[in-house]
């Protein structure tokens, strides 16, 4: 997950480049910039203390990640937000991490294991107070880095900047339906049962496991948000059967 940078002082090019993309995608998984809105350059370049052209590169970047789309001879917009759009992101995150995660099981040593014990513990410091739904920049960031670290011993560039993309994209949701308020959901004890059968080698369980966390995230988001809860749909949130009967206890 990318957190916005603050330029300060000269910078070189590929610096600059890098930090508006950065400062840009942050603003849109947090939501600063909405769904749809028309990204005027002449109006980002103050606000972003750059010309329009580290601007235009920026939103080309984005536009390969998805955030941002592309309007013939028209310029660019947040990428906007569906139901349907969410529940295709998750069932593909599903497969992507999943995958990842059983190829980390296998080849993961107890070097891996350690970073992935010590990400959860600093997520878990990070946790909000009791009776308290905020969650600050500093948890997001390490949230990031627990789902990148649980996977990180699979092997595969590939999976890792598929997860990447998606994780952000499923992210800016979750973000944008938080303002409507947080449901109920002890998601500590999520992350530390998945560890723990990551950890034990238990590649059914953890990737079960997984696969509902990720679930759970879309149906509240879709419960949420009343952009997304008003549209009409006949597809369901993919959970894994086994653990179906559990779903009452989160």
């Amino acid at each position: 997950m990318a957190v916005p940078s603050r330029i300060r002082g000269p910078v070189s090019e590929p610096t600059l480049a890098s930090a508006v993309v950065d400062r840009l995608r942050g603003d849109i998984l947090h939501g600063a910039l909405p769904p749809g809105e028309k990204l005027r350059l002449e109006h980002l370049a103050p606000r972003y203390g750059v010309g329009r052209t580290p601007l235009r590169e920026a939103c080309c970047r984005l536009a390969s990640e998805g955030l941002v789309t592309i309007e013939d001879q028209r310029g660019f917009r947040v990428a906007p937000i569906s139901r349907a759009d969410l529940l295709d992101l998750t069932r593909t995150r599903q497969q992507i991490e999943t995958l990842a995660l059983r190829a980390a099981i296998v080849h993961g040593d107890i070097g891996w294991e350690g970073e992935v014990t010590a990400a959860l513990h600093r997520l878990q410091r990070r946790a909000p107070a009791s009776g308290s739904g905020t969650l600050d920049d500093t948890w997001e960031l390490e949230h990031a880095r627990f789902h990148a670290t649980l996977l990180s011993a699979c092997g595969s560039p590939w999976l890792l900047k598929f997860h990447a993309t998606l994780f952000d994209q499923t992210e800016r949701y979750r973000r944008l339906a938080q303002a409507y308020g947080k449901a109920g959901r002890n998601v500590e004890d999520e992350h530390s049962t998945l560890v723990k059968a990551t950890l034990e080698r238990d590649a059914e369980r953890a990737c079960a496991l997984l696969t509902e966390h990720i679930a759970r995230t879309t149906e509240l988001v879709l419960a949420g948000h009343p952009g997304l809860r008003a549209e009409a749909s006949g597809a369901t949130v993919i959970l894994p059967t086994k653990r179906r009967s559990h779903r009452a206890k989160d």
